[in-house]
């Protein structure tokens, strides 16, 4: 296990290592404050059923986690190779998922996949959002996310037609979000999560920031499971479902089952 984990965004509204766990009311929804590499360690094997994250990565411009843009290649993939080697263990071989990344980390986020692995998961292709406004970059103003596609050893990908074009198009306006520097759409997390899995798996997002993933996963009656260091994203994240809950009639599912020993 590396020894390296990202700083915070901001120091003072993180806790000390400790595992906070937030079970919902539904029983479809656990969160939990803490760092990530520590916490998947406690997971039990083939637990998860599908993947849906964003990771912390500045690479291409900006901070992440305290870190600007000048964030050694080298010093990230040793952090994020372990994070795979977890992802890797914790999921069903059937599994598949989708991490957000860009054109810098892509190829990074690929490696970490088949680091020193025969068997498991492993970065498919890569699939574009399109925002349909610019953001940030000189000359040209970037306007596609990108999410890397990933698979278990025994996937089969029969959720996704193989008509289905690798790219999505829809809008997101940049720079302007609500609840997390970095927050992702929900309803792209949805179509995400119904391309991946089905009615009642369980989903893990192990960066969870705000909990876009896990609200998707609540419309979607999926059952779900997010870690964030920031206590101050957990506390957004709880808001955010509770709001959620009051406002929307969702179908009852079986709590959460113990992933860790």
């Amino acid at each position: 296990m590396s020894e390296f984990s990202l700083p915070s965004r901001k120091e003072h509204s993180v806790r000390k290592p400790e595992t906070f766990i937030l079970d919902g009311t539904t029983g479809l929804s656990q969160i939990i404050c803490g760092d990530a590499l520590k916490e998947l360690a406690k997971f039990k094997d083939h637990s998860i059923d599908a993947i849906i994250t964003d990771p912390p990565f500045a690479l291409s411009g900006g901070s992440c986690y305290g870190r600007s843009s000048e964030v050694s290649n080298q010093f990230w993939f040793y952090w994020w190779k372990d994070i795979c080697k977890e992802l890797n263990r914790v999921m069903d071989p059937h599994g598949e998922g989708f991490v957000w990344c860009d054109w810098e980390t892509a190829s990074l986020m690929a490696q970490g996949f088949c680091y020193k692995q025969q068997y498991g998961l492993r970065a498919s292709q890569v699939i574009y959002h399109y925002r349909e406004m610019p953001g940030q970059g000189n000359p040209f103003r970037n306007s596609v996310d990108m999410i890397l596609y990933i698979r278990g050893s025994k996937s089969k990908a029969h959720r996704i037609p193989n008509t289905t074009q690798n790219w999505i198009s829809k809008y997101w306006y940049y720079g302007k979000h609500e609840y997390h520097p970095s927050e992702k759409s929900v309803d792209i997390t949805r179509q995400l999560i119904r391309w991946c899995s089905d009615e009642g798996m369980l989903i893990l997002d192990p960066f969870c920031g705000s909990g876009t993933t896990l609200i998707a996963c609540e419309l979607e009656h999926r059952r779900s499971i997010g870690i964030d260091i920031e206590i101050e994203y957990v506390d957004i994240a709880k808001s955010r479902l509770l709001a959620l809950r009051k406002q929307t009639s969702l179908m009852k599912l079986p709590k959460v089952e113990e992933v860790s020993g």
